[in-house]
């Protein structure tokens, strides 16, 4: 299928994701709920062009080679995800809420996806976000939602800890490791946007989603929000699965709800607290390799 079929049948990832922008900022929406629809089309609509091979127009640069672009276009989906969530954030609370933000650690700096207040020393409220999962095409099979987690999973849990340790450097005392880390700075949270997968051998599990993201709430974040999604029965669009009732695993709003009611307790006059600089740094972390977006 070629770009102008593609732009005919499911429109242009582009367009969908302008509009859905707009939307959240222009109308004040502040519920993910309420453009969960518009953006399973959206990412409907950006896996169609990477199943046909077709980089969607006016996404990546225009002197790389198609499948370059293609692949460009394909990882905005993380991006888009981060910067909607900071966008309902910002509409729940008034606040600026950074998206892709450069935020120093105790050991080096963490590129984190949505921050309050918007800044590198001490932010208060640090959220990564992750967009997993991925259909397949031409030879390639397609990428679970668990693909590379066990990855992925260290990484949220050394931020966490790296982040609240900035404060006081290494003379940090722990004690219980579950009540300091409930009330250490910055608040950290994990929502994760997954395609399931759906086949007879190779069918993603949500139980599994849950199973992972409660583990990472029990042991080192202070919450987190999981929101997914498969391909429906009649095949041409998503559609999303319920969590299993049993898991304390959030919905995306309900972490949302949260993470605004948070904000308002350490800002009720609209001013965030100032930052606690520590006067020493074990490490120069500014000067280190910064953190890859991965």
């Amino acid at each position: 299928m070629d770009l102008q079929s593609l732009e005919a049948h499911v429109g242009s990832p582009k367009q969908r994701w302008d509009t859905l922008i707009d939307r959240i900022q222009s109308e004040g929406v502040v519920r993910f709920r309420d453009v969960e629809n518009e953006w399973l089309a959206l990412l409907w609509c950006l896996d169609a062009y990477r199943v046909a091979g077709v980089a969607p127009r006016s996404l990546g640069k225009a002197s790389l080679s198609e499948p370059r672009r293609l692949a460009a276009a394909y990882r905005m989906k993380g991006n888009w995800f981060a910067i909607a969530v900071a966008a309902l954030l910002q509409n729940r609370t008034s606040q600026p809420i950074g998206a892709k933000n450069r935020v120093i650690g105790f050991s080096q700096t963490h590129q984190i996806d949505v921050a309050w207040p918007r800044r590198e020393n001490d932010p208060l409220v640090c959220i990564e976000t992750k967009v997993t999962g991925a259909p397949a095409y031409s030879d390639t099979p397609a990428r679970g939602a668990m693909s590379d987690f066990s990855n992925r999973r260290k990484e949220l849990k050394f931020a966490a800890t790296d982040l609240k340790l900035y404060r006081r450097q290494d003379g940090t005392t722990i004690d219980h490791w579950g009540a300091w880390r409930s009330t250490a700075p910055p608040k950290t949270y994990f929502l994760w946007g997954a395609r399931l997968r759906t086949g007879p051998r190779t069918e993603d599990s949500v139980v599994a989603l849950a199973r992972e993201t409660q583990a990472l709430v029990d042991s080192y974040l202070d919450g987190a929000g999981v929101l997914a999604w498969r391909t429906n029965e009649t095949r041409d669009g998503y559609e999303t699965v319920a969590l299993p009732g049993w898991a304390r695993v959030s919905v995306l709003d309900d972490v949302l709800h949260r993470v605004a009611s948070e904000i308002r307790q350490m800002a009720p006059s609209g001013v965030a607290p100032e930052a606690v600089v520590p006067a020493n740094t074990l490490v120069p972390a500014e000067l280190l390799l910064p953190d890859e977006d991965a």
